[in-house]
């Protein structure tokens, strides 16, 4: 007597049914993983843009090309001092960055990209909503990172670490920096600057975080 052998297999509708499944998944998950994934790259190249900003000015003190001493400054009808001085200390960065690209010729548009609220920019009404102004000083450096100057003449400094692609958001791939004394970390336009500190953490949309949970110190502190 010969026996016969079954053999099982899945049914053609079974594979397909599997195959959507795994699909439906694969299309609900990835996205995530991916944003997610972008995030950390962002963040790690915040740290690294922070250490070597500080490094930078590092080498400003030692070199004493530029006047580190931001007081004497003029006072706004708000109260807040600005001074030329700031825009001074910027593009003596751009040179320690060896810039690819500099923009001081009332020109900002052709190294930063403005996005709606981006870059904190709230006076002025019309184009100046658009986020940032053209009269502001902006460089790119040789590695693809922009650098915006709010006012040629007051803070903060925003980076945009992904240069000019996409999204283009504060919190995300921009993130705002301003020019400090370690001393007197409170002070903001010290005597005597000798480091760059990031903007204080921002849980709530606000001016420099539009889309909020904006953790721009814990995230030098931690990039993952």
């Amino acid at each position: 007597m010969k026996f016969i052998k079954l053999t099982f297999a899945f049914t053609l509708s079974e594979v397909l049914i599997t195959l959507g499944i795994i699909g439906i998944v694969a299309a609900i998950t990835i996205p995530g993983l991916i944003t997610k994934f972008r995030d950390t790259q962002y963040r790690v190249a915040y740290k690294k843009t922070y250490s070597s900003i500080n490094q930078a000015i590092k080498y400003l003190q030692e070199e004493g090309d530029v006047s580190l001493d931001l007081s004497g400054g003029m006072t706004s009808s708000t109260g807040t001092y600005y001074t030329s001085k700031v825009g001074e200390i910027f593009v003596f960065l751009s040179r320690y960055y060896n810039a690819r690209t500099t923009c001081f010729e009332n020109n900002a548009d052709k190294c930063w990209v403005c996005q709606k609220g981006e870059a904190g920019y709230i006076y002025g009404g019309g184009p100046d909503w658009l986020g940032c102004s053209k009269y502001s000083y902006a460089f790119i450096d040789a590695s693809g990172i922009a650098y915006y100057l709010y006012s040629n003449s007051e803070y903060p400094i925003i980076i945009d670490v992904n240069g000019s692609r996409a999204p283009n958001q504060l919190g995300r791939d921009r993130f705002v920096m301003k020019f400090s004394d370690s001393i007197n970390p409170k002070s903001l336009y010290p005597d005597n600057i000798d480091s760059v500190l990031p903007m204080s953490d921002n849980k709530n949309k606000g001016r420099w975080c539009p889309q909020g949970d904006c953790l721009y110190t814990n995230w030098i502190r931690n990039s993952h």
